[in-house]
């Protein structure tokens, strides 16, 4: 009866993991549902909840793909960008494609673009954590 058991939940398992590899990155993609029990089709992250803020200073849900997750720049495929999103709470990065602001950039603007994401996103982790540490009364020794 447990063999018959292990077997069954195996195949169902075996049937549902080609379904769980989604669309790759660039791919345009939507939530389906609200809530706890929404979902995306994308391989990784869709981004159609998140913003990014783009060379030129817009700021834009781009409703794409997002490619490997934990990213750093210079180290995404040709025709991605490593773009590091502003969470105050963990670092969460992602390759995403680099003309998903509609502009076509130099290798050295990409790289700039990466750099300066990656900094915003260090800079608010780093605000988030000093409040942390202020409303906690702890007090740090000054840098020397």
């Amino acid at each position: 009866m447990r063999r018959r058991l292990f077997i069954s939940v195996l195949a169902i398992c075996a049937s549902l993991w080609p379904a769980g590899c989604g669309q790759p990155a660039g791919s345009a993609c939507t939530f389906q549902g609200d809530g706890f029990f929404s979902g995306h089709d994308c391989a990784t992250k869709c981004l159609a909840r998140w913003n990014v803020r783009c060379p030129d200073g817009r700021s834009l849900p781009p409703a794409l793909c997002a490619g490997r997750e934990g990213c750093t720049p210079g180290s995404c495929p040709d025709g991605q960008v490593c773009y590091s999103f502003d969470d105050p709470f963990e670092e969460r990065s992602y390759c995403i494609p680099d003309n998903v602001c509609g502009e076509i950039l130099s290798s050295e603007a990409r790289l700039q673009w990466e750099q300066d994401s990656a900094d915003r996103a260090a800079a608010s982790r780093a605000a988030m954590a000093a409040k942390r540490q202020h409303r906690s009364g702890a007090v740090s020794a000054p840098a020397e």
